[in-house]
């Protein structure tokens, strides 16, 4: 996962890089934030003594409201144990730069990193304080605790870098700013921040027609964004949501991987990015931010006692039926899974499918006679194997397909497509090439043509030598598809994420995303072995 994050991570940066250039020159940027203050903050270039450890408050309990107490604590006290980080963030960037002597841990997911803290495995994390409080509330046993010298940070939305994202973003800034004129910024906040648990999204009346405001969002991150009975609520939910009935705009709601978010505004895929993106200089050079609207500071979390098992007392049986209700009956969970084994079963029979055909093509002209044709399959063929699927998933939806309104399964499934026909051409051209060309020739003098030839009695063998290793290709690609949560696409992989964020399990929603991917394999070679029985039947009918 560390590795697929930084690939991920350069390929957005490449992708956005290719963007920026463009867009400097057609939009002006929206006014600036405040820039991250802190107090007494060291510099890179800055030796800073090492202080005595801060005592540490008493053990915090939480304040009427939901928001708990916050203790003091000097990050240099965690020197030498295993700090965890939300990866990418400001709080990642800025604690490697300034404190190198901390062990840092990374994260995809402040879930993750939450499990990961309660159950021993880092020493303590560093995350936005409104997301802290939300997991700190589940779990009794982390306190929360504040450095003065880590930075305040300012959350905005994000925009497309150019004229249509600058005429939305002095949209929003003015509702934004009506808002925090009459308070009910912070009635907002105060309500998702301190009950997110309990809070309601209000009712209101967004039009149906016209233009969509079309605004990106991982789901994951309680109380910002997440997913409550399968729907998308929090902070930001609610804010994009008031934003499009002040505009009087339909507004439609992309499922995107956090770390792809910044990279699909700046390719122009959505409109908006909402996620509790921090503003910072550098992503200001690629995407438009607007007024922030809320201030937020880092808090270190830590562990105070030993981790709590929330099934004691219970068989296997039992444990298993608590966390099966847990993870699939509340909230209508077992929905997700249902969309996302939908969305992860089309993409793999289309891709199969339209795949094959791609891979004869490509085995066609490797077998030309034409020098011309055999150099471009080569070469066709070399790009294709030699790329990551994941790398070119991204290239194909942010960079081949930038500007255009197609589908993310769409794109998705021709990826897969051109990605399956590349290896199954080479596995279609020696299967065809180890049929003695002798039966060609004798087949032609007993009078058939050559496409006759090759159709009557060099196919059938073929095929029968080649499904195997075809098979092999087949589950393969199935597997592959778990990467396509990083173009909004909602398949098995990410509704597990979802369902993880929301309650902290990571063993149930795994386990059946993983029995699922086997049944969707199982069922594919099934069909696969069916097809051969019948060719094989097929030949000895005819002998």
């Amino acid at each position: 996962m560390k590795n697929q994050s930084l690939l991920i991570a350069a390929v957005t940066a490449l992708i956005m890089l290719l963007h920026t250039g463009h867009a400097a020159e057609t939009a002006e940027q929206a006014p600036e934030a405040p820039a991250m203050t802190t107090a007494a903050t060291p510099t890179a270039t800055t030796t800073t003594p090492t202080p005595e450890p801060t005592a540490v408050a008493e053990a915090p309990e939480t304040e009427e409201g939901g928001v708990p107490q916050i203790g003091e604590m000097d990050i240099h006290t965690l020197e030498g144990k295993i700090l965890g980080v939300p990866q990418g963030t400001v709080q990642d960037v800025y604690i490697e730069a300034n404190y190198p002597q901390l062990d840092l841990q990374r994260h995809n997911f402040e879930a993750d990193m939450m499990l990961a803290l309660e159950r021993g495995m880092c020493d303590a994390c560093v995350m936005d304080d409104v997301i802290c409080y939300a997991l700190a509330r589940k779990k009794p046993i982390i306190k929360l605790y504040e450095d003065p010298n880590l930075p305040i940070n300012y959350m905005g939305m994000a925009f497309t870098k150019n004229e249509k994202g600058k005429e939305l973003s002095r949209q929003f800034n003015q509702f934004l700013g009506e808002l925090k004129e009459s308070g009910e910024l912070e009635e907002i906040c105060n309500k998702w921040i301190h009950h997110f648990d309990t809070a309601e999204m209000p009712q209101l009346d967004i039009p149906t027609e016209g233009e969509p405001i079309v605004v990106g969002m991982e789901p994951c991150t309680e109380p910002i964004v997440f997913m409550r009975n399968n729907e998308i609520v929090g902070l930001d939910a609610e804010l994009v949501y008031r934003f499009a009935a002040y505009i009087k705009r339909p507004i439609v709601i992309e499922n995107i991987d956090y770390y792809g978010l910044l990279t699909a505004v700046a390719a122009a895929k959505i409109d908006i990015a909402a996620s509790g993106f921090l503003i910072t200089p550098d992503r200001r050079k690629s995407v438009i931010f607007s007024d922030y609207y809320y201030e937020s500071k880092s808090i270190i979390a830590v562990r105070d006692g030993a981790a709590q098992d929330p099934y004691a007392g219970l068989n296997f049986f039992e444990r298993l039926w608590v966390s099966f209700e847990r993870n699939i009956i509340e909230e209508e969970r077992y929905m997700l899974i249902w969309d996302g084994l939908l969305a992860t079963f089309a993409i793999a029979i289309c891709s199969v499918l339209l795949g094959t055909l791609v891979g004869a093509a490509v085995c066609y002209l490797r077998m030309s006679k034409r020098k011309a044709l055999q150099w471009v399959a080569r070469l066709y063929i070399d790009i294709m194997r030699g790329m990551p699927i994941l790398v070119l998933l991204m290239l194909m939806y942010y960079v081949a397909f930038a500007g255009s309104s197609i589908d993310a399964l769409y794109v998705a499934i021709i990826t897969f497509s051109l990605n399956f026909g590349a290896y199954v051409s080479e596995m279609f051209r020696t299967s065809i090439s180890s049929v003695h060309a002798g039966q060609s020739e004798a087949g032609i003098a007993m009078g058939f043509s050559p496409f006759q030839s090759f159709y009557y009695i060099v196919l059938p063998q073929a095929i029968r030598r080649v499904l195997p290793v075809y098979k092999g290709e087949v589950i393969s690609l199935v597997k592959n598809t778990s990467v396509v949560g990083y173009i909004a696409i909602e398949d098995l992989t990410k509704m597990t994420d979802l369902i993880r964020a929301r309650t902290f399990e990571p063993f149930f929603p795994l386990i059946m995303v993983a029995l699922l991917y086997f049944l969707i394999a199982w069922l594919f070679t099934l069909a696969l072995d069916y097809a051969g029985s019948k060719i094989n039947t097929e030949k000895t009918t005819k002998r």
